[in-house]
């Protein structure tokens, strides 16, 4: 048994001693080729940018019309004369309503601004074909 394992110690000895020796000429053999990286298209996002400048302008002018809905409110709650009440009431309700379109529209546009700057791909990038014959004929990516 000692034989054995004296044998099998010999053999790993053995085997470690010759394989660096292997790696170190397969490394030897050449350097790495140099894959050329391909230049980034630089495309303007300027439609994203106006997207997200104009959803934020209609935000800010949610608030506007909140505070001037606000203010006919309570004008409306102080008024004594019933046609200036109803006058009143329907001028609030509108413009609570476009204040609260005002900001849905906002927050939609900003929403839609960040997915046209960060997250779309051109649509040159999705489908590709190309005829060589190391590559496939069409790519198609999501």
């Amino acid at each position: 048994m000692t034989r054995g394992l004296a044998a099998m110690l010999a053999a790993v000895i053995f085997l470690n001693a010759s394989l660096p020796a292997a790696r170190a000429q397969a490394q030897a053999a050449g350097p790495f080729p140099e894959v050329p990286l391909p230049k980034p298209v630089v495309r303007p996002h300027r439609w994203a940018y106006a997207s997200i400048v104009a959803g934020l302008g209609l935000a800010g002018a949610s608030f506007a019309l909140e505070r001037s809905a606000d203010r006919t409110y309570d004008r409306y709650l102080t008024s004594t004369d019933p046609g200036e009440i109803t006058r009143l009431y329907d001028r609030a309700r509108l413009e609570d309503n476009l204040s609260t379109a005002s900001l849905l529209g906002g927050e939609a546009l900003v929403t839609f601004g960040l997915y046209l700057r960060f997250l779309r791909r051109p649509a040159g990038e999705r489908v590709g074909l190309e005829w060589r014959p190391d590559r496939c004929a069409v790519a198609l990516r999501f």
